[in-house]
């Protein structure tokens, strides 16, 4: 379903997010992506890329840096995504963007700490989450642990732990937006009134997360993604 991904189609939803100062803090292209992945349309992941790319370039201040953290940014994105939509999804895309991916921008070792300790691990997971759910990180741990001892531990160690935390490439605010993409295109958005707010909290505008919203409902409806509920906004 990439043929959804159209030029005029890309244009519309990089006109819904606020304007920035340096066009890679402009994060309608990481919505983008990961809302594209996350509705199983992993074929538009590239149209993303290369439209993003086409337009730093024409911008005549952009340095190679600009464009590996663009990259850098998608990857990462779509990676975190894939805790909530599912791996197959997230790898589909992950693929498709490699494939379109310039050689020079591409990554070939690790960017997290892959010798990080498992109590390492634990501990920055659970610093996390606590960042992201804050008041009620307690309760929501207690009920992941009731349910299933294993989900509560792969949540905190892995999930938070070593993909979440790692914020050098996406900020804290933007792995928000990365929950918020995808809870909107994979039609689970039970908990998403609660990440709009928190996105807030840790930095974003009001405008940034609806802009976030919106793209994500608007790739979701073009690719037909069953939404059973209505999506919340702030």
């Amino acid at each position: 379903m990439g043929d959804i991904a159209t030029p005029e189609f890309l244009n519309e939803l990089q006109s819904l997010y606020p304007a920035t100062a340096k066009y890679v803090d402009g994060d309608w292209f990481l919505a983008a992506s990961i809302a594209f992945s996350s509705s199983n349309c992993p074929d538009a992941v590239p149209r993303v890329l290369r439209h993003a790319l086409d337009d730093l370039d024409k911008l005549p201040d952009t340095s190679y840096e600009d464009r590996k953290l663009l990259v850098r940014k998608m990857r990462d994105g779509i990676l975190k995504s894939g805790l909530l939509s599912g791996y197959p999804k997230a790898i589909n895309a992950l693929v498709s963007l490699y494939e379109a991916t310039p050689e020079e921008l591409r990554d070939t070792e690790p960017l997290r700490d892959s010798t990080r300790s498992k109590e390492d691990d634990a501990t920055a997971g659970q610093a996390h989450f606590d960042l992201a759910y804050g008041d009620t990180a307690t309760e929501i741990r207690s009920m992941l642990k009731s349910i299933y001892p294993d989900l509560e531990h792969f949540t905190i160690s892995f999930g938070y732990g070593y993909v979440d935390s790692f914020t050098e490439v996406i900020s804290t605010k933007e792995t928000t937006f990365a929950t918020i993409a995808t809870m909107i295109a994979n039609a689970t958005p039970s908990r998403l009134e609660w990440h709009l707010t928190r996105a807030v909290y840790h930095g974003a505008t009001v405008e940034e997360v609806r802009a976030v919203r919106e793209i994500a409902l608007r790739i979701a409806l073009k690719a037909g993604v069953p939404l059973k509920t209505e999506v919340p906004n702030i």
